[in-house]
């Protein structure tokens, strides 16, 4: 880690003395002292580098200080200034606080320590100022950069919605379990999805089941409502809590209103009835199930893209704002 700059101190007054003094009393603190006997060559020595600091008199030769102060101020509003005076007057005090010095230091016996002190203040207070303000533009360029990839993330997601279109139910990537105790049922079943290229198991009994899906993840299980050694409904419990994306079809007798209902209050996203009249209405409702898990799955993925791209800007906001904060508060 390289070594910290020392202040740079610019002294304005044409009396040497006052010069040499300053230097004498500020490089016990490493700062860099260079003293001036003019406001114009002050002006020329802070355009070709302008110090940590000013220190200047009021009574100087061709430019009053008062004068050397607001071009200063105009010039460079972040530079500490300080008035360090034998012509002290209330006016001229007035009119120096209200052009921007940090202190007004009548030169006495004590001036020196006052002097320091001053420096000291102006100098803490000139660089929070300067911090606060390059939080607030670095925090409106995050605020800009923000809302622009908020823009983009808004626009992406259009142009996904508008790519969205019905999902091909014959991908042979989605992955099947029957559960039925008649085996009939079980293989007609395992035939006809089979067929349209998905990659199916059975299972004639409840035992038989869990051990599948406990080895297995499933995109869609299609169930009887009463099996030989369990419960259909007790199934679908099981097999949420194992996997709670996997989508469930309740096959049931008993295709009624209150069966439908008490489908999708055990957990299930439809049910079928039985027997199958017509296999192609088995097809299309699998399909719809399937069309829903890609439309879920899509919309995941875009939240997942908007928490992480979104992260990064919340992260440094609240570092920025919690630096801010700090430093309002140590300037109050």
């Amino acid at each position: 880690m390289g070594q910290r700059a020392p202040t740079t101190i610019l002294v304005v007054d044409d009396d040497e003395r006052v010069g040499r003094a300053c230097a004498d009393l500020f490089a016990r603190q490493g700062a860099e002292v260079t003293p001036v006997a003019s406001g114009k060559a002050a002006l020329e020595r802070i355009r070709r580098s302008p110090p940590d600091a000013v220190v200047t008199e009021l009574d100087l030769p061709g430019m009053d200080g008062l004068t050397l102060l607001s071009q200063i101020r105009r010039a460079h509003p972040d530079l500490a200034c300080v008035v360090l005076t034998d012509v002290p007057s209330a006016r001229s005090a007035s009119q120096a606080l209200r052009l921007g010095a940090d202190d007004y230091i009548i030169k006495d016996a004590d001036s020196a320590d006052q002097l320091r002190r001053a420096l000291r203040r102006a100098l803490r207070s000139r660089a929070r100022e300067t911090e606060v303000k390059q939080l607030l533009v670095e925090m409106a360029e995050l605020n800009e950069a923000f809302l622009e990839e908020m823009g983009n993330l808004h626009r992406a997601n259009l142009e996904l919605e508008a790519r969205l279109s019905p999902p091909t139910a014959r991908t042979g990537a989605w992955r099947m379990l029957v559960v039925d105790d008649e085996a009939p049922t079980v293989e007609l079943l395992k035939a006809l999805l089979t067929s349209q290229g998905f990659d199916v198991d059975g299972a004639s009994s409840g035992e038989q089941a869990r051990a599948l899906f406990a080895e297995h993840t499933y995109d869609l299980v299609l169930t009887d409502k009463n099996l030989g050694d369990a419960n259909g409904v007790d199934l679908i419990k099981e097999i949420h809590a194992v996997s709670p994306e996997t989508r469930v079809l309740l096959m049931t007798g008993f295709a009624t209103v209150e069966s439908a209902v008490d489908a999708m209050h055990f957990g299930a996203v439809g049910y079928l009835r039985k027997p199958f009249r017509d296999l192609d209405e088995v097809i299309e409702r699998v399909d719809e199930v399937l069309d829903d898990i890609k439309d879920e799955r899509e919309k995941a993925r875009y939240n997942y893209q908007l928490r992480t791209r979104n992260a990064e800007f919340v992260n440094r906001f609240k570092l920025l704002k919690t630096k801010l904060v700090t430093l309002q508060r140590a300037s109050g």
